[in-house]
């Protein structure tokens, strides 16, 4: 694995926090585009962006912080070292809420078209997960149980997969997400060629990747039950709310369907 891609001296450009990089900026270029069609102005979605940002850190360290209580009980200022536990110490979970309540209030409060909003940001939320993802596998973080099929890979010692299994072949999670991902991404853009209504999208894609994620994870490796069942339990709340979103969008009147990207 490379963990770090380039080093210069002191600095070195670790591949996570590249891929995330990568992410968030593909994701606010491509939602920036998306913006007139869903009649939100560019600059408007550069200022979006950073609360997400800031949200999708604290909400992902709040996460793993709840489901990793005793390590931080006699600790408490560990709670706001985020560099502690350096990728262990924040979870996907947490930040996709964290990033979904500060949007919505950040849309209320500029009085944005929600739902139309929501349509806008779908694509990017795959897009970025593929691009993260692969910082992941190239971290070494984020794998999968001991396996011996055709897709099964054994990771480099001093890698966390390989420390935790070491001289076993084992699911690599991480690129099983990142192209799931990159599929939903294409899917995206793919369905919304029809005329949809309003944040139909939006509820397709959230089924679609709560659906993945809870599937996955029974591959996935995790190092107590707590956070498997903690993260079974949020997909199918996930998958449930996309469900009532999907039936009350298609029961609203038709609109106009958004554009071809």
């Amino acid at each position: 694995m490379f963990p770090v891609i380039l080093r210069f001296g002191s600095f070195q450009l670790y591949s996570y926090g590249l891929m995330l990089f990568i992410s968030f900026l593909a994701g606010i270029w491509l939602v920036e585009r998306r913006a007139k069609r869903f009649g939100v102005e560019p600059k408007t979605i550069t200022d979006l962006a950073l609360w997400i940002l800031v949200a999708v850190v604290v909400g992902s360290r709040l996460f793993y912080v709840g489901f990793h209580w005793d390590e931080f009980k006699d600790d408490l200022i560990g709670i706001i070292a985020f560099w502690r536990g350096g990728l262990a110490g924040l979870m996907f979970y947490g930040g996709f809420l964290g990033a979904l309540i500060a949007g919505l209030i950040f849309v209320r409060v500029r009085k944005l078209p929600v739902v139309k909003l929501l349509d806008a940001v779908a694509p990017a939320i795959v897009l970025g997960e593929g691009f993260t993802r692969i910082g992941c596998f190239l971290n070494g973080c984020c794998f999968g149980e001991p396996s011996t099929g055709f897709c099964a890979m054994e990771f480099p010692l001093h890698s966390p997969a390989g420390a935790t299994f070491p001289h076993q072949t084992i699911h690599p999670t991480q690129l099983y997400s990142s192209a799931a991902g990159f599929l939903l991404f294409g899917i995206a853009l793919l369905i919304e060629r029809r005329r949809l209504k309003d944040g139909v999208l939006f509820a397709i894609i959230l089924i679609l990747y709560s659906l993945f994620r809870f599937g996955i994870d029974f591959v996935r490796y995790y190092e107590d039950a707590a956070n498997f069942w903690g993260n079974q339990v949020v997909a199918l709340g996930l998958t449930a709310i996309g469900v009532v979103l999907l039936v009350v969008f298609l029961r609203r009147r038709p609109g106009n369907g958004p554009a071809r990207l």
